[in-house]
């Protein structure tokens, strides 16, 4: 969501949208910055797929990788358009849904698919 609207200020808007409001304030990030419907998705994804543990992991990890794209530290997006601003954080978010709902445990010792050799199927 990049709309510029505060969400807490429309009419219907509940307590989830005040508070996303304030807390983009404090963190001094444009009004509708957080798509809250992308970063819930994500997390129930990750809640229900790998471990309810892995939901607010899932969300931090997914916003680092994406903060990192937007600032040109990281190609954490993998995108050919350089994964800028909202159009990062959306391709972020898309990638750590799409790998939660495809994870399956391999169990302890397993090797992570940053750690498979090239050509084996993650």
């Amino acid at each position: 969501m990049t709309d510029q609207t505060p969400r807490g200020s429309e009419p219907g808007s509940t307590v989830l949208d005040r508070w996303v409001d304030a807390l983009e304030a404090e963190l001094g990030l444009p009004p509708g910055t957080v798509d809250v419907g992308a970063v819930l998705d994500l997390a129930r994804d990750a809640a229900h797929q790998v471990a309810r543990p892995a939901a607010p992991v899932s969300t931090y990890a997914a916003g680092y990788a994406a903060g990192l794209a937007a600032a040109g530290g990281s190609g954490a997006a993998g995108g050919a358009d350089g994964a800028d601003g909202a159009h990062g954080a959306d391709e972020v978010i898309r990638r750590a849904a799409a790998f939660a709902l495809g994870w399956q445990d391999a169990g302890p010792g397993a090797a992570t698919p940053a750690e498979q050799p090239a050509g084996e199927p993650r």
